[in-house]
């Protein structure tokens, strides 16, 4: 089954404020349009920069203003951390505010914890790197996209460029899971030379025993026996809701380290997580413990911890009920679309 993965949520995000802060007109080709980034465009309008959506995104900075209203950024850390880093840097006055659940997460954290807060100064071309990082990628990720704009140094300015974003790593890897699950899946649109941190799926399935790989410019996954895993996700956190699902379906024991952060994402998810991969030997059909008759209620708002629990579901045949299935939108408004595509007529998730 071929399928196209979504373009990259951190790669628009960043190719935004990139824009934002060029005189003149750039253009993103194939941005992904979500809760997220829509966030992300409300703000930089609200800070005076002109953004037409479409295919394409046209935006015109260059040039930002106080802000008459509070920057809401929805339920995006990362559009959180970026103006907030901007408009310290541009010593802009401004009130920046979210939902509930993104205010619960640290506000202004240490550049050393948070790579997102790190790449917010980056783009405002506050700081080098000279610190060990967490979650490096992301923030190679940042200095890919400011080269596209001409910026390699501190003292370089933006200039208005047009950007292609590829496809999501982070979406893909749902997909690729599905695949060595179930019936195999063939994806479209993917770069291997991607720096998103999250191409280490590949990797963690390989280490798996997963029969994966790449026939021209698709790459396969193909339904495999799975083994038990040793796995450091400090840098790939996005990766270990549906990495603790394959490894909970594998046949031996995994070691899965570097969690400490994932209780300050969207959700607590190592709690949440923990809940999916309890069911995770349950035979079909079966409605979780006895007496537990919400036990196949995913109850998450969590956008990744919701596509993990429907991987879950497919893979093991169960009915399962999200409580919040629009939660998706967050990242990838067309996921049940695409999981429609895949499940057989017999084996539809309910939402």
């Amino acid at each position: 089954m071929k399928l196209r993965i979504p373009p990259s949520k951190s790669i628009t995000h960043r190719a935004l404020f990139c824009a934002a802060m060029a005189q003149g007109e750039s253009v993103l080709v194939n941005p992904l349009v979500c809760d997220d980034t829509l966030a992300s465009v409300g703000v930089l309008r609200a800070l005076g920069i002109e953004i037409q959506l479409g295919e394409p995104w046209r935006v015109h900075g260059g040039t930002f203003k106080k802000p008459f209203r509070p920057l809401d950024c929805n339920e995006s850390g990362t559009t959180y951390r970026f103006v907030t880093a901007l408009t310290d840097v541009l010593q802009i006055p401004c009130e920046i505010t979210g939902k509930p659940s993104l205010l619960r997460r640290p506000q202004r954290p240490d550049p050393q914890i948070s790579s997102q807060y790190l790449s917010g100064l980056l783009l405002a071309k506050d700081l080098s790197i000279a610190t060990p990082l967490v979650s490096k990628s992301y923030v190679d990720l940042t200095l890919s996209v400011q080269k596209v704009f001409g910026v390699t140094t501190p003292t370089d300015s933006y200039k208005p460029a047009s950007i292609t974003i590829e496809a999501d790593w982070s979406s893909a890897a749902f997909l690729l899971a599905l695949g060595v699950l179930c019936d195999g899946v063939e994806l479209e649109g993917l770069n291997p030379d991607s720096l998103q941190g999250d191409k280490a799926i590949v990797t963690i399935l390989k280490e798996m025993g997963g029969d994966i790989f790449w026939r021209g410019e698709k790459l396969v996954a193909r339904k495999s026996k799975l083994k038990g895993l040793r796995w450091d996700f400090d840098a790939t956190p996005d990766l270990y809701p549906i990495a603790a699902v394959l490894c909970r379906l594998a046949e031996g024991k995994s070691e899965l380290t570097g969690l400490e952060r994932l209780r300050l994402k969207e959700s607590d998810r190592l709690a949440a997580t923990h809940k999916i991969v309890t069911w995770c030997h349950l035979p079909a059909g079966r409605q979780g413990p006895p007496g537990d008759k919400k036990a196949l209620v995913v109850d998450s708002k969590d956008h990744r911890i919701i596509m993990a629990a429907a991987v879950w579901a497919k893979a093991k045949g169960q009915t399962v009920k999200f409580k919040y299935p629009e939660a998706v939108s967050k990242s990838w408004p067309g996921f049940w679309e695409t999981l429609d595509v895949i499940l057989s007529s017999d084996g539809e998730e309910s939402r």
